[in-house]
């Protein structure tokens, strides 16, 4: 092999290495803005404290007094009551509590139950009621109907006891949460919070500085928007809901970003993965 033929090889050699340094030099370069940016997406994946926190205002150390006085519902066309009298009367016992048989002590333990055997208000807002007759409680509170109902009763029943509830205290929360649903309420009472609780609180993705609370009446729809951090909501006109009260907890402004974050990673580490086998493949 003469001199020349052997500093052709060396040359082409170096050349082959230079080739392969500068290759891997930019496939470093590739990785290194590879992974910067899937850490970049991890930490934007990450939620901070402060999005999770409810009432971070309030200090616990304060005596501070937060009181609003719950809104009195007044019944609605379509609202179930529940009316029960208890007298000396059998008779007219079994014929107003329509539920006080043993063939029918479950008539209250599931919704159709409560629709069937209720008492249902009218559209022209009465309640009839065996024996006692048609009761108007349109526009009433719980305890004005009761008292309307309780006259009534006293005219034809002496001594007797009536219980009348609402049985309809229905409500909805919407997005956000882990389950969302129609739920019901049997209790006078329902806090904002208790509702969100009893849907099984608000996922990561929610939104608690900007909540809907949507209230139908009877002439109009009200809408309420509430800051869940915030002690303010304690005062709130929406912080007691009222029968058929839709609560929503929409999404934060990032959540399509979030949930495509596998996604992009996937990508980018299959460009990475290819960038490689090309390299060394060349």
């Amino acid at each position: 092999m003469t001199m020349k033929s052997k500093g052709g090889d060396i040359l082409k050699y170096r050349l082959k290495f230079v080739h392969l340094q500068k290759s891997n030099n930019t496939m470093s370069r590739y990785n290194y803005v590879i992974a910067a940016f899937i850490v970049f997406l991890s930490f934007s994946a990450c939620t901070s404290q402060k999005q999770l926190t409810y009432l971070q205002n309030v200090d616990s150390d304060s005596s501070t007094v937060y009181y609003k006085e719950p809104i009195e519902y007044r019944i609605q066309n379509e609202d179930i009551l529940y009316i029960r009298v208890i007298s000396l009367n059998d008779e007219i016992n079994t014929m107003i509590n329509t539920f006080s048989t043993s063939a029918n002590s479950n008539q209250f333990q599931n919704e159709i139950s409560l629709y069937l055997y209720g008492y249902s208000v009218n559209d022209s807002g009465y309640v009839d009621v065996p024996y006692i007759g048609k009761v108007n409680v349109m526009g009433m509170t719980l305890e004005e109907a009761h008292a309307v109902i309780t006259e009534k009763v006293a005219r034809a029943v002496r001594n007797a006891t009536v219980i009348v509830k609402l049985v309809s205290f229905k409500f909805s929360v919407l997005g956000e949460v882990h389950r969302p649903g129609v739920y019901k309420n049997y209790n006078n009472q329902l806090t904002i919070f208790e509702a969100i609780s009893m849907a099984g609180d608000i996922t990561d993705y929610g939104d608690r500085f900007n909540v809907l609370v949507v209230r139908p009446t009877k002439d109009e729809t009200k809408t309420y928007r509430v800051d869940l951090a915030d002690r303010d909501v304690l005062s709130s006109e929406a912080f007691f809901l009222l029968p058929n009260d839709v609560v929503y907890i929409q999404p934060i402004k990032s959540k399509s970003f979030r949930v495509n974050i596998p996604t992009m990673t996937l990508f980018l580490t299959t460009i990475s993965t290819l960038i490689l086998v090309l390299n060394f493949v060349n």
